[in-house]
């Protein structure tokens, strides 16, 4: 059982807010849209049971030519959604340190985890990561997978993997179409890390 963890595509910018998500949802731009064409090449032999993306649209289209070319149909699954960032999900960083020093303290330390106001902390993000895992290794026992997911998102997924505390999320970075790719060890019932945030040409 593989699973292939895919960053999205390159995204417009632009204010497109999402009334449903209360977040902005751009879509890919136009070198998204390339890049994630070519991705058809890395996954065309891949023996992929499912293809799960976040609710933002950026994802769903970076699966889109792979989804169409192993004839997949992408589930949509708000537990692969970026980590909620709340009410300062649109602020400049002045605007947030302004508004909310204490929380903007224990962003920029990363010594213990923290609540975004109106949004989530990072054990939330952890235990919505830790519910779509338990699921997906019961439904798709022995499976390949491709999950099309966020920057925040992965990073604290391999926190969850690593078995680091939530803050430690900070310590990695995730390009654009970054890859990473786990193994479920059934037997001992640990993942496998084969490879993190591979550029995927």
């Amino acid at each position: 059982m593989t699973w292939y963890i895919l960053r999205h595509a390159e995204k417009e910018r632009g204010g497109f807010h999402n009334s449903q998500l209360k977040h902005q949802d751009q879509p890919l731009s136009e070198k998204g849209r390339q890049d994630s064409q070519k991705l058809v090449n890395l996954f065309a032999d891949k023996p992929l049971a499912a293809i799960y993306v976040s609710a933002y649209q950026r994802t769903w289209q970076t699966a889109a030519c792979v989804a169409e070319h192993l004839q997949l149909t992408p589930v949509i699954d708000a537990r692969l959604n970026e980590i909620d960032n709340g009410l300062v999900d649109e602020m400049t960083e002045q605007e947030f340190r302004e508004a909310y020093p204490e929380v903007w303290k224990a962003y920029v330390a990363r010594t213990a985890d923290f609540h975004f106001p109106g949004g989530e902390s990072g054990a939330e993000v952890q235990a919505r990561i830790k519910d779509f895992f338990d699921e997906k290794l019961s439904q798709h026992k022995g499976a390949d997978l491709l999950i099309v997911s966020h920057d925040g998102w992965i990073r604290q997924m391999m926190c969850y993997v690593m078995g680091l505390p939530v803050y430690r999320r900070g310590d990695f970075r995730v390009n654009l179409c970054g890859l990473t790719e786990l193994r479920y060890q059934e037997e001992i019932e640990r993942w496998k890390l084969l490879r993190f945030n591979q550029t995927c040409w």
